[in-house]
């Protein structure tokens, strides 16, 4: 059966038709058209349904897809997920917290029962027993959590992907994960929860493991509830801008202060069994070793200290992140150094976002790529403009994601990105090019604040609307 690349764009079960080889080496006129035609589908058929995006378009006269760079406009900036009151949360008001996530939707919420709702968890919960609904939350470092709607059939799709990027192409390393041959190991300090990564955690048991969970090795054994998240997020932002001794507690946050801090000493004792289980039983096995730089650095002091390196067969996976400064996180002094002392394999490395389900593998030549239903952009930092789609170009990166069905996959994130989008990287992809140089615009500037490039003040009004209205 011949590939289409128009189906696949329409309908990720078709994925598992292609291959890595494949998915980049479709031409890019043909690969540019079928994305025009998608992006006008996604618009006609999800913008009736999404109020927040429905009321933007309808403020900013964007009722036509003629070029995909008109859809840029509709893409809304990453704080649109944390856009809701902080005092709705803190007030239990989860009434109010669905009329906002009701925005963002295309489920209809109206008749979710939250009532016996008294704080984060219950309310995941009840989203998850009553609707589709799987939201996804950040770690909410910045003081604020974001909360990204997310349902099942978009879990599929974005599972789909995973398995498929880490596998082999051409001569770069294949991690095998989608055959189930290889064990699974993570530092990551907790094991379930609703944050994005134990819910890939959740995922990969259901899908790659069921029935032996036992081959899913984390760190963290607990439950990271949302709450606990909620307040960590608040703690450590409050921690950044020196107010952590002004900053009032109550008798709640105290309790989940308290817990906070039995898990981190619980994650603490774990680190030395830890060591011995990844770095030492494994020896001469071949395994999926999960690793991102700010807990590898802590891990691998430990292991120096112990004088033991990593014992698991050369041709192991290891996913361990980007470079230092890469989404504005600084390394110390010697990081590299000590990573690779201690873990001498081959280290890779994703670019993506929460709001996307297809993110970006990095490439033997040290680029990023991005998989076909993903359409980028890069905007002007100041006027939200889209800058030309040819030659090397630098500015913040925007995608819109063809694969979601019940949120819009239109976004605008905080990086700076380099894109060549003339393609013939070394690595043999003919698709455009991500230089790996990305940087967080909020780490540049004083004022990160994203405006839509045809109205200054749409995407506040958008979501003020959305609110008010249900």
């Amino acid at each position: 059966m011949a590939l289409d690349v128009a189906r696949l764009l329409a309908d990720p079960s078709h994925l598992r038709d292609w291959t890595q080889e494949d998915l980049f080496a479709i031409p890019r006129p043909e690969l540019a058209a079928a994305q025009l035609t998608e992006l006008r589908a996604r618009h006609a058929e999800l913008r009736p349904q999404i109020r927040l995006v429905d009321r933007l378009a309808a403020d900013i006269a964007v009722d036509n897809i003629e070029a995909p760079e008109d859809i840029t406009p509709l893409c809304l900036p990453h704080t649109t997920y944390k856009s809701y009151s902080a005092a709705h949360v803190e007030d239990q008001r989860f009434d109010r917290m669905m009329r906002w996530l009701g925005g963002l939707t295309a489920h209809q919420l109206e008749d979710v029962d939250v009532q016996g709702c008294d704080s984060l968890e219950s309310w995941l919960t009840a989203l998850n027993n009553q609707t589709p609904l799987r939201l996804l939350t950040s770690s909410g470092t910045s003081g604020k959590m974001s909360f990204f709607p997310r349902s099942l059939p978009e879990e599929s799709a974005m599972m789909g992907w995973h398995f498929l990027q880490h596998a082999g192409f051409r001569d770069e390393a294949d991690s095998r994960l989608i055959t189930g041959e290889v064990d699974y190991y993570t530092l990551w300090p907790v094991a379930t929860g609703h944050h994005n990564m134990p819910t890939l955690f959740r995922l990969i048991r259901e899908l790659i493991y069921p029935g032996e969970e036992h081959r899913l090795h984390i760190l963290g054994k607990g439950h990271w509830d949302t709450d606990l998240m909620w307040l960590s997020g608040r703690l450590t932002a409050a921690e950044a801008r020196g107010e952590l001794a002004q900053l009032e507690l109550t008798p709640a946050m105290k309790e989940l202060q308290s817990r906070l801090r039995a898990q981190q000493r619980q994650v603490d004792g774990d680190v030395e069994e830890f060591l011995d289980e990844v770095l030492i039983k494994t020896a001469g096995q071949r395994i999926f070793f999960l690793a991102q730089y700010p807990l590898l650095i802590p891990f691998a002091r430990e292991a120096r200290k112990r004088g033991i390196t990593a014992q698991f067969s050369e041709n192991s996976y290891v996913l361990a992140g980007q470079r230092s400064g890469s989404k504005g996180v600084i390394y110390p002094d010697g990081w590299y150094e000590l990573v690779k002392s201690v873990v001498p394999h081959e280290h890779q490395a994703v670019y993506g976002m929460t709001e996307l389900t297809g993110s970006a593998r990095i490439c033997s030549a040290g680029n990023f790529h991005s998989p076909p239903w993903i359409v980028t952009f890069l905007l002007d930092p100041d006027t939200s403009r889209p800058l030309p789609r040819e030659g090397v170009q630098t500015g913040r990166f925007a995608a819109f994601d063809l694969w979601p069905r019940t949120y819009w996959g239109g976004t605008i994130s905080g990086d700076q990105v380099t894109i060549d989008w003339r393609g013939g990287c070394p690595c043999g992809r003919v698709t455009h090019t991500i230089y790996p140089d990305i940087a967080r615009y909020a780490n540049m500037r004083d004022d990160d604040k994203i405006s839509c490039s045809k109205s200054p003040d749409a995407y506040a009004k958008a979501v003020e609307l959305s609110l008010s209205i249900g």
